[in-house]
Protein backbone atom coordinates (compact mmCIF):
# COMPACT_ATOMS: atom_id res chain seq x y z
CA UNK A 1 0.00 0.00 0.00
CA UNK A 2 2.85 2.48 0.93
CA UNK A 3 4.05 1.50 -2.41
CA UNK A 4 1.55 3.16 -4.46
CA UNK A 5 0.51 5.86 -2.06
CA UNK A 6 2.14 8.51 -3.83
CA UNK A 7 0.40 7.41 -7.00
CA UNK A 8 -3.07 7.40 -5.57
CA UNK A 9 -2.32 10.56 -3.99
CA UNK A 10 -0.77 12.23 -7.33
CA UNK A 11 -3.64 10.95 -9.15
CA UNK A 12 -6.03 12.86 -6.51
CA UNK A 13 -3.91 15.97 -6.65
CA UNK A 14 -3.91 16.30 -10.73
CA UNK A 15 -6.97 14.72 -11.16
CA UNK A 16 -9.01 17.77 -9.34
CA UNK A 17 -6.53 20.49 -11.10
CA UNK A 18 -8.08 18.72 -14.23
CA UNK A 19 -11.82 18.70 -13.30
CA UNK A 20 -11.30 22.00 -11.69
CA UNK A 21 -9.90 23.42 -15.10
CA UNK A 22 -13.35 22.23 -16.94
CA UNK A 23 -15.48 23.68 -14.02
CA UNK A 24 -14.17 27.16 -13.51
CA UNK A 25 -11.85 28.04 -16.50
CA UNK A 26 -13.14 29.95 -19.73
CA UNK A 27 -12.74 27.76 -22.70
CA UNK A 28 -9.58 29.51 -24.28
CA UNK A 29 -7.83 28.93 -21.13
CA UNK A 30 -7.91 25.56 -21.32
CA UNK A 31 -4.79 24.32 -23.10
CA UNK A 32 -2.52 26.47 -21.33
CA UNK A 33 -3.98 25.58 -17.56
CA UNK A 34 -3.71 21.24 -18.89
CA UNK A 35 -0.20 22.38 -20.51
CA UNK A 36 0.89 23.43 -17.07
CA UNK A 37 -1.02 20.44 -15.40
CA UNK A 38 0.27 18.20 -17.65
CA UNK A 39 4.17 19.69 -17.03
CA UNK A 40 3.60 19.65 -13.01
CA UNK A 41 2.27 15.88 -13.43
CA UNK A 42 5.58 15.03 -15.44
CA UNK A 43 7.65 16.51 -12.44
CA UNK A 44 5.53 14.76 -10.05
CA UNK A 45 6.04 11.12 -11.78
CA UNK A 46 10.14 12.28 -11.92
CA UNK A 47 10.32 12.84 -8.14
CA UNK A 48 8.35 9.70 -7.36
CA UNK A 49 10.40 7.61 -9.58
CA UNK A 50 13.71 9.17 -7.97
CA UNK A 51 12.66 9.11 -4.38
CA UNK A 52 11.83 4.69 -5.50
CA UNK A 53 15.80 4.86 -6.89
CA UNK A 54 17.78 7.71 -4.92
CA UNK A 55 16.34 8.77 -1.74
CA UNK A 56 19.33 11.66 -1.39
CA UNK A 57 18.89 12.79 -4.17
CA UNK A 58 15.00 13.02 -4.19
CA UNK A 59 15.37 15.09 -0.80
CA UNK A 60 18.06 17.49 -2.77
CA UNK A 61 15.76 18.04 -6.33
CA UNK A 62 12.56 18.58 -3.77
CA UNK A 63 14.89 21.17 -1.76
CA UNK A 64 15.70 22.66 -4.95
CA UNK A 65 12.02 23.54 -6.40
CA UNK A 66 10.49 24.53 -2.98
CA UNK A 67 13.79 27.17 -3.04
CA UNK A 68 12.49 27.95 -6.38
CA UNK A 69 9.04 28.45 -4.96
CA UNK A 70 10.01 30.63 -2.18
CA UNK A 71 11.38 32.91 -4.32
CA UNK A 72 9.10 33.31 -7.16
CA UNK A 73 6.73 34.18 -4.46
CA UNK A 74 8.97 37.86 -4.12
CA UNK A 75 9.62 37.77 -8.16
CA UNK A 76 6.65 36.92 -9.78
CA UNK A 77 4.70 39.97 -8.38
CA UNK A 78 7.92 42.37 -10.44
CA UNK A 79 7.63 40.10 -13.42
CA UNK A 80 4.35 41.06 -14.19
CA UNK A 81 4.68 44.70 -14.68
CA UNK A 82 1.99 46.38 -12.83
Amino acid sequence: MEKNLFWIIGAFIFGGLTLQVFIQLETHYYVEALLFILAAAAVYCGLVFLSRKNNQAFLMSTGILTVAAIIMIFVSPHLSGY
